[in-house]
């Protein structure tokens, strides 16, 4: 018997809005919606404190990885892709034309 392999999803996080103690729930968190959604989630990409002015650097990863891996999904929490010196619109505009992902956010 053969075991379908499930199509690969990533995480992002921003540390700044997570407490000590919520990163490991939060990663708990975006993996049980990945499996719900029928994806494997790969790795959960964390941001420090956003950069001033530039694309922040995990998530410029994020973008690559979804290229090399052709991961359509990233899964992040409400707001983690909010309030940073580039604008959401962009950086989801970032996600779909260099990487063809589309995000799923979950409620906080």
């Amino acid at each position: 018997m053969t075991t379908a392999l499930l199509p690969l999803a990533y995480g992002y996080l921003r540390d700044d809005l997570l407490g000590a103690s919520d990163s490991d729930s939060s990663e708990d968190r975006l993996r049980n919606t990945a499996r719900s959604l029928g994806y494997e989630l790969a790795t959960v990409f964390h941001e420090p404190s956003p950069q001033i002015g530039t694309l922040p650097p995990a998530f410029v990863d994020l973008v690559q990885e979804c290229r090399r891996a052709a991961a359509h999904v990233v899964i992040t929490l409400r707001g983690h892709m909010s309030e940073m010196a580039v604008c959401r619109m962009v950086l989801l505009a970032v996600l779909d034309v260099r990487a063809g992902a589309a995000v799923h956010e979950v409620e906080v």
